[in-house]
């Protein structure tokens, strides 16, 4: 009970720096996700705009048109950009936390009461731990639901979104055509299907011909409508060619697939269950770009998220107010390190045809990288502040 009045201002400590911490991480999240939509906007704004002149709009009713328009684009895309800013907006908020402390003489005050810095800096790193917990939530249950919403273009509302399939390969050596595939249609759907089916050495085996697929989610296939097949195209078999009906297609070709194949980059919208899914087929696109992926979420994105807060708390936590320039500027470098060397860390673990007998390793290697080097780095810089 002797100690117990010695801990009520010590509380009052950590509602203080929690509350500040947590207000400028509100504010740090609104400025640079708005920052984020502004440039967006800036470098899209043809395509923004094109709704307005397909439909021949103006005045007051095309700057409303554009309002509703790019609102419902960038609603979705808010959340796809919090994952990307997600070890970014802790470091603002901690920064600004800090320096307004620091140039108010509120640490000195601290100080004096005999409070070290590293009791000022627990609370943020503590509420900077528990504040991940909202990226888990918006990359395994929100992003995942709203893909349709995400992989629209900037001018979605001005024209249909289409693109053509040529030779995608499925687990069956078949190669399949198609004139258009309509990606955000409900359900999706492909025109002028050509499946070409082939045998080990790449000779024709059969050629299956549709008007159009259109993809079955609880058959998990693609519904074939005046679809014929055409079988025995091999010159050496025994029998002569022959044509069928057929009303089904079915691969390892689903619409993810396809996703996958035309851009890699589609693979950071799915949960992490759905990836491993992914990595258990026997043929999947974007293998490396799945591995990375895996290896870059959970326990390796937080350790790395408080890697980055560790280096800004140690380079900003200072006794002497009239060093907080060089102090941000500490920050900023030890920071900015360690950004470059998980964005290059990423790039490699996609190489995996450098190690094609350990792809899965050194995809979680390179991922790892990062926190193995700074992590430590971070923790020994905060350790040694002089407090």
């Amino acid at each position: 009970m002797a100690h117990r009045p010695a801990l009520v201002p010590m509380k009052t400590l950590d509602r203080y720096v929690v509350g500040s911490f947590l207000r400028n991480y509100l504010i740090s999240f609104f400025v640079l996700v708005g920052m984020y939509v502004v440039l967006d906007m800036i470098f899209n704004f043809d395509e923004l705009v094109e709704v307005n002149t397909k439909a021949g709009l103006s005045g007051l009713q095309a700057m409303w048109n554009f309002v509703r328009y790019s609102a419902d684009f960038y609603f979705y895309q808010i959340f796809l950009y919090f994952v990307h800013l997600s070890g970014i907006i802790p470091v603002v908020a901690a920064a600004f936390t800090i320096m307004r402390m620091t140039r108010f003489n509120e640490l000195l005050a601290l100080l004096a009461a005999g409070v070290p810095l590293l009791r000022v800096a627990a609370p943020i790193l503590v509420a900077g731990a528990a504040l991940n917990v909202l990226l888990w939530v918006d990359q395994e249950l929100i992003i995942p639901r709203i893909i349709p919403k995400l992989v629209r273009r900037h001018d979605y509302g001005a024209d249909v979104d289409w693109f053509t399939i040529a030779a995608m390969r499925d687990d069956r050596n078949a190669r399949l055509f198609a004139g258009r595939y309509y990606p955000s249609a409900k359900p999706p759907y492909m025109e002028h299907v050509s499946i070409l089916e082939l045998n080990a050495d790449g000779r024709p085996l059969s050629h299956i011909k549709a008007d159009k697929a259109v993809w079955d989610a609880a058959g998990r296939q693609w519904k074939l409508h005046n679809g014929r097949r055409d079988f025995n195209l091999d010159p050496a078999a025994p029998a002569p060619v022959q044509s069928a009906p057929v009303s089904a297609y079915s691969s390892n070709i689903t619409p993810e697939e396809i996703q996958l194949y035309r851009r890699a980059s589609f693979v950071e919208l799915l949960s992490t269950a759905h990836i491993n899914e992914l990595l258990n087929r026997p043929m999947t696109y974007a293998r490396s770009a799945l591995l990375r992926v895996k290896h870059s979420r959970g326990v390796a994105q937080f350790l790395l998220n408080m890697t980055l807060l560790l280096l800004a708390m140690s380079a900003l936590l200072t006794r002497e107010p009239r060093h907080l320039g060089i102090a941000a500027s500490r920050c900023v470098f030890a920071v900015g390190c360690c950004l470059t060397a998980a964005f290059a860390a990423h790039e490699l673990a996609e190489q995996t045809h450098l190690v094609p007998g350990l792809a899965d390793y050194w995809a979680a290697l390179m991922c790892w990288m990062p926190v193995l080097v700074f992590g430590p780095a971070g923790v020994w810089l905060l350790a040694r502040l002089k407090t």
